[in-house]
């Protein structure tokens, strides 16, 4: 299965860069980072076809990013923005061990969560990844 990891590291690739990238938990949420976590959401039945994983072609990974940026909120909106777009136009292309067919933006602009205690603003992009194994 695709791991966060494999994602953080494909999000590194993407246009706009961050300072500080994390997957699961934020140590000490450094201004201008990027965290990667499974979407907490998901819920039910592996999307798995009628004759088991053998017969499955597409798998999905649902994915939360938590943009944690400055205190200038309008850099940090923008930046998301640039982001959400990037995320947008992505077509077909590989992964290690993986094919990706689509990704699949789960919310209509990055949402804003609030300025945190030390007025950091954060937004989150909430998306699926469409994907195969390879080989």
């Amino acid at each position: 299965m695709l791991t966060l990891d494999i994602v953080k590291d494909w999000l590194k690739t993407l246009a706009p860069v961050f300072s500080h990238y994390y997957v699961g938990k934020m140590d000490g949420k450094q201004d201008d980072s990027l965290g990667v976590y499974n979407l907490k959401r998901t819920s039910g039945a592996p999307g798995v076809a009628i004759g088991g994983l053998p017969a499955t072609k597409v798998l999905t990974k649902q994915v939360s990013l938590l943009i944690h940026g400055t205190k200038n909120n309008v850099q940090t909106e923008k930046k998301a923005i640039e982001l959400y777009e990037t995320l947008l136009s992505c077509g077909s292309f590989s992964l290690p061990g993986f094919q990706v067919d689509f990704v699949g933006l789960l919310v209509p602009e990055p949402v804003f969560v609030d300025h945190n205690d030390n007025g950091i603003a954060e937004y989150v992009i909430e998306f699926e990844i469409y994907y195969r194994k390879e080989g």
